[in-house]
């Protein structure tokens, strides 16, 4: 008997001879499942890149401001702490003396804020290191600061006013020292009375009014042909430069914090 098959019959068993030779020729593996080998060559992976540590990160972070900001500014010197409180004179006195400290010598000023009676304690303590008006005409005071001259406690720094004879400037010891241009500088800096006290008596405290900065800044502007002699030429030119931009400020913008308690010093 002669065995017909269709052609559908005669495509199916080739397709199954086709499979099980396939079967046959494929490597032994234990898993039935299809590898990724199989479907072709994988995408790499990129390979992981390590996150800094944030010290790290910090100190090249650092170093780059450091690096770009070295050609441009100065390095500020230590921080000099003046007594200051609300009262018109002592306060323009502060600020204007402090202008040379900061921009003729690059210190860096902290007006500290207190009560009249409160500068005593501090300056014997170490709290600041100036009191740039001690009136001496109240006769406790003048007691106080004999006492304090004679053990060695405090310095007297002179007279910044050159019509009076009973303010006195209290130094802390440790400053001659520490700042020894500065100390020089204020044996120089006497101020004739009669300017000084006119816009010192202008000086308010509040929102109206001549500020203790916008006074001394004042004085600056008018009385230059006076404290030029009392900084050498490279002072002056400072000082001058300092004017003529219009800073009133006590922070001068070019100073590079020294440690974190100076991170205050040209960031105004």
């Amino acid at each position: 008997m002669i065995c017909r098959f269709s052609k559908r019959t005669l495509a199916a068993a080739l397709a199954a001879l086709i499979s099980l030779a396939v079967f046959a020729c494929a490597p032994e593996r234990d898993t039935p499942l299809i590898t990724s080998e199989e479907f072709g060559t994988p995408t790499p992976l990129p390979t992981p890149t390590a996150t800094r540590l944030p010290e790290e990160a910090v100190e090249i972070a650092g170093r780059r401001t450091s690096d770009a900001q070295t050609a441009l500014d100065v390095v500020g010197k230590d921080i000099i702490k003046i007594a200051n409180w609300k009262e018109g004179g002592p306060a323009m006195l502060n600020n204007l003396l402090g202008y040379f400290m900061v921009w003729g010598y690059d210190y860096t000023v902290e007006l500290v804020e207190m009560e009249p009676e409160d500068y005593r304690n501090a300056i014997e303590k170490g709290e600041v290191d100036l009191v740039l008006h001690v009136d001496t005409a109240d006769a406790d005071t003048s007691a106080w600061l004999s006492s304090v001259v004679e053990s060695g406690t405090v310095i007297d720094g002179g007279k910044p006013l050159a019509d009076s004879e009973t303010v006195r400037i209290a130094m802390h010891p440790t400053l001659p020292e520490r700042a020894p241009d500065l100390v020089s500088f204020l044996e120089t800096a006497t101020l004739p009375g009669e300017a000084f006290t006119k816009i010192a008596g202008t000086v308010k405290f509040g929102r109206i009014g001549v500020t203790p900065g916008v006074g001394a800044f004042k004085y600056l502007k008018e009385q230059g042909a006076v404290w030029n002699t009392w900084v050498s030429e490279e002072e002056a030119s400072k000082v001058q430069a300092a004017i003529d931009s219009s800073k009133t400020s006590l922070r001068n913008r070019t100073c590079i914090p020294r440690g974190v308690e100076a991170n205050d010093c040209g960031r105004n």
